[in-house]
């Protein structure tokens, strides 16, 4: 029970701490991100080393190749927000009241904060389900997006890990669909830290216990079997867990922790932990897969199900992930 409480009482308190926040400096990104944010991301760090579900121990070249992607991700969202901000100064409430197609009185923005905020936060969340299940099973973006699953273990440090291209396209269309619904850019920065706070739980290496509250939201119990190196497991795409319900994408084993293993199923050639590599695996894909092939490492027969085994689809399953533990 005393997990079950602590794990809900961080979610929460997070949560209603970062409202507040949000509220009190008056939607100012700047200051929510000093005030709030920074610090929570240092304190859901620690807390790895507190409360660590998996023991801390970094393979040679993980830390530096996680914290150059986070070098990255700091430009890369200067470079979304100035769209963002470029995209509410031309279109105002979303194109299609901008244009007349819809009438101007429809637009969200005309509802209570707290209306526009769940719209914002639901329509975000379904097309950040879209784009993430396109990067696993379209085989140009899976070769951006196998970046972020080559790491062989969840933690704060690594939830930045990713190409940029990858984080470009996956965070400017839902951004781009959201503000479509006509929202105010105040419920949007609301839903953006709402977001952030339970995205980064769904990385952290700590023993929570969020019982029923799993078949809700994304944590890091769930989040744990989409970086399973077993295909039918590596699910779970989105964070509102509705998404998953609705479209059979949603895994959670009863009787294990986590996956037995994560990571990508074929990692044979992949620079795993070298970040320069990472940034040229679209480039060099084609070799790796020979590479693979004639290492005679292509995987043939396993106990991972027929969704493993696919003779004839797309050359990127052989290094997508599949079950494990969770």
């Amino acid at each position: 029970m005393l997990p079950l409480v602590a794990s809900w009482g961080f979610l929460f308190g997070a949560l209603g701490l970062g409202i507040y926040t949000v509220l009190n400096t008056q939607f100012d990104p700047t200051q929510i991100a000093l005030t709030f944010l920074f610090p929570y991301y240092a304190l859901c760090t620690a807390l790895q080393y507190v409360w660590p579900e998996q023991a801390n121990r970094f393979e040679k070249g993980e830390v530096l190749t996680d914290s150059l992607h986070n070098v990255a991700l700091v430009a890369i969202t200067g470079f979304t927000d100035f769209f963002i901000h470029v995209l509410v100064a031309a279109t105002g409430t979303g194109l299609l009241f901008h244009f007349g197609v819809l009438p101007e009185s429809w637009a969200a923005h005309h509802l209570p904060l707290w209306a526009q905020v769940l719209i914002a936060w639901l329509t975000f969340d379904f097309m950040f389900y879209v784009t993430h299940r396109m990067g696993h099973e379209i085989d140009a973006l899976w070769r951006l997006h196998s970046v972020h699953h080559c790491a062989h273990r969840l933690s704060v440090l690594n939830a930045s890990r990713a190409h940029p291209l990858d984080l470009i396209w996956r965070r400017l269309i839902p951004v781009f669909v959201t503000f479509q619904t006509g929202v105010s850019p105040e419920a949007f920065i609301m839903s953006g830290m709402i977001g952030s706070v339970l995205a980064t739980i769904t990385h952290m290496n700590v023993r929570f216990r969020f019982g029923w509250l799993n078949y809700l939201i994304g944590t890091n119990e769930i989040h744990r079997w989409h970086h399973s190196n077993q295909l039918h497991e590596a699910q779970n795409y989105s964070v509102v867990m509705l998404w998953d319900h609705l479209f059979g994408t949603f895994v959670y084993p009863k009787h294990r922790t986590r996956p037995t293993q994560m990571g990508l199923f074929n990692e044979h050639a992949y620079p795993i932990h070298h970040y320069l590599g990472q940034l040229l695996v679209p480039l060099t894909w084609s070799r790796m897969k020979a590479r693979q092939a004639q290492a005679g490492s292509k995987p043939h027969d396993t106990d991972a199900g027929p969704m493993t085994r696919l003779a004839d689809g797309p050359e990127f399953l052989d290094t997508l992930p599949l079950p494990a533990d969770r």
